[in-house]
């Protein structure tokens, strides 16, 4: 009898644990529906298509430990994000195709963050939507620095809850999910944090995989690359002149339908005179095809300092070789011709001795 239980015991202690129970209901899909169901972390694999019926399917996920799975259906699209756990999970598709999700308490956590940030996305994204509309650019340009602020507020709001969960598989599914949108700033707090978790190495590789990709674009540090461009008069003007005779240059890459742009010229111009006498000089390439749209835009807001363009647009050299990938593009180069900063703001010129 005891070498029974031994022997029960052993086995019990080799087998994984018992499997974690799956409901899905739906109100709207009929009998047949499949439903497509994922393991989306730490790695993408496809662990069942269960067939619904009778509005509801009954199966066991894998135990997997920390484990993230995807719930989809079509015709209606309804979808759920599950965390593993060994509290049985419900996922119930509503009439109006609303999706509730009952599991854990890691689990209800994370769906009371994504709920909490539901109206600054929903109201950024009807921004995006009347920014688009909108043809005056008095109008955009306040838009814009609206939508600039609750880019942030997201930002920071994401990040505050992923640093704060980052022992939890909340915090690991957050920061993994949304690595596509961490600034550097944010990446070099979340990466020491998930990396002294050990069992969220997939979130880990996935921020360090962003950072990495990150410094390739990354141009501080380097000789910023010559260039020889027309000014807005006609005139040929070379890189290496510019910086032999100032002491700094904070170089400028823009165009006239880049509103963020637009907004960085008037927001400097009131400054420029003061930067000059330190020695900063001021040099905008623009990266307009059109020339009549570029001689527009300089007279519009009034940029007292250095223009010149760019041949082919966003397809010439000096895109490439300065690694631009989105507009406005600055970087602040010293009397050796030297890259020290980049994404210059005015408060970073001011402070310069």
């Amino acid at each position: 009898m005891k070498q029974i239980l031994c022997l029960t015991a052993l086995l019990a202690a080799a087998l994984p644990g018992r499997a974690q129970e799956l409901k899905i209901t739906s109100a709207l899909h009929a009998d047949g529906a499949k439903v497509r169901i994922y393991r989306e972390w730490p790695t993408r694999q496809l662990i069942d298509t269960p067939i619904m019926r009778q509005g509801q399917i009954v199966l066991q996920l894998p135990d997997s430990g920390a484990a993230v799975y995807s719930v989809s259906l079509r015709a209606p699209f309804a979808n759920a994000t599950v965390f593993a756990g060994k509290s049985p999970v419900t996922v119930m598709i509503g009439k109006d195709s609303a999706t509730t999700v009952k599991g854990n308490t890691i689990q209800q956590k994370f769906i009371a963050f994504e709920k909490s940030m539901k109206p600054v996305e929903s109201e950024w994204s009807r921004l995006g939507v009347e920014y688009g509309k909108t043809e005056d650019l008095d109008k955009k340009l306040a838009i814009n620095n609206k939508i600039g602020r609750m880019a942030t507020e997201v930002q920071q709001k994401r990040l505050a809850f992923a640093l704060k969960n980052a022992g939890n598989l909340a915090g690991a599914w957050s920061a993994y999910q949304y690595a596509f949108a961490w600034t550097d700033a944010s990446l070099s707090q979340l990466i020491p944090s998930f990396r002294q978790q050990e069992w969220a190495s997939a979130t880990t590789n996935k921020l360090v995989e962003k950072q990495v990709h990150s410094e390739r674009f990354n141009m501080t540090g380097k000789t910023a690359p010559a260039f020889a461009l027309r000014a807005i008069d006609g005139s040929l003007v070379h890189l290496d002149s510019l910086v032999a005779r100032n002491r700094y240059i904070l170089l400028d890459i823009w165009a006239s339908w880049c509103t963020p742009c637009r907004a960085g010229n008037r927001e400097l111009a009131p400054h420029y005179a003061a930067l000059k006498r330190k020695g900063i000089e001021v040099v905008s390439v623009s990266v307009d095809e059109k020339d009549e749209l570029w001689r527009k835009a300089v007279a519009a807001d009034k940029i007292p300092w250095l223009q010149l363009v760019a041949p082919e647009g966003m397809k010439s050299d000096i895109v490439a070789k300065y690694h631009v990938r989105s507009l406005p593009a600055t970087f602040l180069i010293d009397k050796t011709g030297k890259i020290i900063r980049q994404h210059v703001a005015i408060s970073d010129l001011e402070k310069l001795p």
